[in-house]
């Protein structure tokens, strides 16, 4: 066995896309994704909907793929009813595991793509609007992960520096590296965040050909300047146009070796931080 798929061996990709989906063609469904990852020796993916809340597939699949750890999620945009803390609730008791804040519907989504509109998690005053903290409080209850979705930078540092106060021990920002090229995210942004004890996501996304092209160097001394027990790799894989999930992690893993990453660290990111983050 290599050291690439050693690496891959009991991985946990925290952001994958799968079939169905309204907007765009994916790569496969999640049966299809899980039976690859689990012939590759993952240990499990979360899959990730910006229509939908995902656990009934997670569950579904699961069935028909034993053997590897499948977690659904619901990300809070307009077809979930946006700021939804009934539908928070109703996906934790099925067994969710994430919640991800607007993402397609997020204000500041919507502006780096030139439309208007969109929630915004902030009031006047620039604290938090009374419908996300209901939202954070079942969080916290069902012990779940607060991803920030695609709000921007502002929002993100109120979000999470509330989420720490209430106690809510597991945050993730979703692909920061990504939100550079979206809102502007600094590696400052991403290093003060990491200080208020959230995990940075960086997705193996933001190097590929169709999307913006980061230099795998440059990935990496982001995550070093970080620190790579604040940071994880995932791959926000799914679309037709890019590998497979497990593929494209395995690919990612051999990218980062190659652009200078001790196996230790590379492991840190793939396997150790996911799975704290998750409670696994």
């Amino acid at each position: 066995m290599s050291n690439v798929d050693r690496l891959l061996e009991g991985a946990l990709d925290i952001h994958v896309h799968c079939a169905p989906d309204s907007r765009v063609e994916r790569r496969g469904s999640a049966i299809d994704m899980a039976l690859q990852a689990r012939d590759m020796g993952m240990r499990g993916m979360v899959l990730k909907s910006h229509e939908y809340p995902t656990h009934p597939v997670a569950y579904t699949a699961s069935q028909a793929v034993p053997d590897i750890t499948l977690i659904g999620g619901i990300a809070l945009d307009f077809e979930v009813g946006g700021l939804n803390a009934a539908a928070v609730e109703s996906s934790a008791k099925m067994g969710s595991r994430v919640v991800w804040m607007p993402t397609y519907s997020a204000q500041a989504d919507r502006q780096h793509k030139g439309l208007e509109g969109g929630i915004y998690l902030l009031d006047d005053a620039g604290g938090l609007v009374p419908e996300v903290c209901a939202i954070l409080e079942q969080i916290k209850a069902h012990d779940m992960v607060l991803a920030t979705g695609h709000i921007s930078t502002k929002e993100s540092m109120v979000l999470v520096e509330e989420a720490r106060n209430m106690g809510i021990g597991r945050v993730v920002v979703t692909h920061g590296t990504t939100m550079a090229f979206w809102t502007g995210m600094t590696l400052e942004d991403m290093k003060t965040l990491a200080s208020m004890g959230a995990y940075i996501e960086h997705c193996l996304h933001v190097m590929m050909p169709l999307t913006y092209r980061l230099a795998p160097r440059e990935l990496v001394d982001t995550i070093m300047a970080i620190g790579t027990e604040n940071c994880i790799v995932s791959t926000d894989f799914g679309q037709d146009f890019h590998p497979m999930p497990a593929e494209g992690l395995r690919m990612g893993i051999a990218t980062l070796l190659q652009a200078g990453m001790e196996e230790v660290e590379v492991g840190m990111l793939v396997k150790d931080n996911p799975s704290r983050l998750l409670g696994l």
